[in-house]
């Protein structure tokens, strides 16, 4: 008949336990205070980077115009969800020329993609600038650096100087008021379509 293992407990001495509790503060202290600076330091940085990556994007759809904020409503952000549209509406920009540069935020093939749209005073679309996206490397890609499509216009330019709004929606690859996918990239040229009526319309009520 084999011995009995006897197990001894192990008993830790409280003010040692203590001690311990005390320095994992100490060290969590330190961490946070550290993350603190750090976060401190690049805060600013981060944001000039952004707002200097927006005033780009604004410059190049309404190329030499100064640009006035203006209030994003409820019912400007159902109009931007309205079927065949269906984007978030992040901001909108009054062009000193005429017009609006629209942030819009239709869901492409792997999120969000941030784009604005320039419409004039008649409602055309003069300009497209894809802020960021997280779209498939070598396909959606494509879109968002406005790469020609099978017709060789670039996928972005072929809205330039066309009319949306309520009653000319854009479509692709069928429809009175087409717009050509890129091969491979049907999702995303979707998605920025979606983006640009989204735009036309809200500029349609802002009038």
């Amino acid at each position: 008949m084999s011995e009995a293992v006897k197990k001894e407990k192990v008993q830790l001495d409280p003010k040692y336990i203590l001690k311990l509790a005390g320095i994992l503060m100490i060290i969590s202290a330190v961490v946070a205070a550290l993350l603190g600076v750090v976060n401190g330091v690049t805060k600013d940085k981060i944001e000039a980077l952004q707002a200097q990556k927006l005033q780009n994007s604004l410059e190049l759809v309404f190329p030499g115009a100064t640009f006035e904020e203006v209030a994003v409503t409820d019912e400007l952000v159902a109009v931007a969800k309205q079927k065949d549209a269906e984007s978030g509406l992040k901001a909108i920009y009054a062009a000193s020329t005429g017009g609006y540069a629209i942030e819009v935020l239709p869901t492409g093939f792997n999120g969000a993609v941030d784009v604005i749209v320039g419409v004039d005073a008649e409602g055309k679309v003069v300009g497209i600038s894809v802020i960021s996206h997280a779209e498939t490397a070598g396909i959606g890609t494509k879109v968002a650096g406005n790469k020609p499509n099978k017709n060789g216009v670039g996928v972005l330019e072929q809205f330039y100087g066309r009319t949306g709004g309520a009653d000319n929606l854009f479509t692709v690859n069928s429809g009175s008021n087409q717009v050509d996918a890129i091969s491979g990239a049907t999702v995303t040229t979707k998605a920025i379509t979606r983006g640009v009526n989204a735009a036309t319309l809200v500029a349609e009520q802002l009038g």
